[in-house]
């Protein structure tokens, strides 16, 4: 061990009974070996099982929509609980080790799963730039970057973009989502996404609109493959 890193373990023994890490989920101090969430958060986190190649009801929500090859959602999201609170804490208060978290588990789930063979490339929903700016990041970047790691693809968050800022999906009604997702998402250069199996990730899944609506800006792409992957969806 150098002498650097012997320094940064001696200030993190240091500092850690002053500020002790807590779990975003109940708020309770974690033991040594837990990570982010508690042994008993990490249990109550409901997981969809939405995998090893079966049919389930994100793919039923896409059906007729879009063309699409397959989708995933790691857990069942749900006005309470405890990834309610990771998503404020991921979302809003710039805890993005949270992205990280999720990417590397879910990144693991989709590495095992034959219904994600040979993925080219992930890439983010985009938030408009005001909002980027106005937050200081985009809350999927981490995720996907750690997603992308675990599978073994780059991760592009370039080219699809944003063209308005609009609200929050899970703040809307299910007709104002479907009516305000249209064309509001463009790619600068449709070549980059020809010819390849895209992974499109979004955080969570409420009926479907923004995913669709960032398809239909693949257009003008030739012998694409979409799949779609969300930390949640909406149960």
């Amino acid at each position: 061990m150098t002498l650097k890193n012997e320094l940064r373990q001696f200030i993190t023994l240091l500092l850690n009974p002053l500020f002790p890490k807590t779990c975003f989920g109940c708020f309770k101090v974690l033991v040594p070996g837990e990570i982010i969430l508690c042994t008993y958060c990490r249990h109550e986190l409901p997981l969809t099982n939405y995998h090893y190649g079966l049919e389930n009801k994100m793919d039923q929500a896409f059906y007729g929509r879009v063309v699409f090859k397959k989708a995933s959602a790691l857990f069942y999201y749900n006005a309470e609980g405890v990834l309610k609170h990771c998503f404020q804490f991921l979302k809003y208060r710039k805890q993005e080790q949270l992205g990280a978290f999720f990417g590397a588990w879910h990144g693991r789930v989709l590495k095992l799963d034959p219904a994600f063979p040979s993925i080219d490339m992930v890439v983010p929903v985009p938030i408009h730039d005001q909002k980027k700016k106005k937050r200081g990041y985009n809350q999927l970047s981490l995720y996907g970057k750690t997603l992308a790691g675990i599978i073994g693809v780059p991760f592009n968050e370039k080219n699809l973009i944003k063209t308005a800022n609009t609200k929050t999906q899970t703040k809307k009604n299910r007709g104002l989502r479907a009516n305000t997702s249209v064309a509001l998402y463009l790619l600068k250069d449709p070549q980059q996404f020809s010819h390849k199996k895209i992974l499109l990730i979004d955080d969570i899944m409420t009926t479907g609109a923004t995913l669709t609506s960032c398809v239909h800006a693949f257009k003008d792409c030739p012998d694409i493959d979409i799949y779609f992957a969300t930390i949640a969806v909406v149960a």
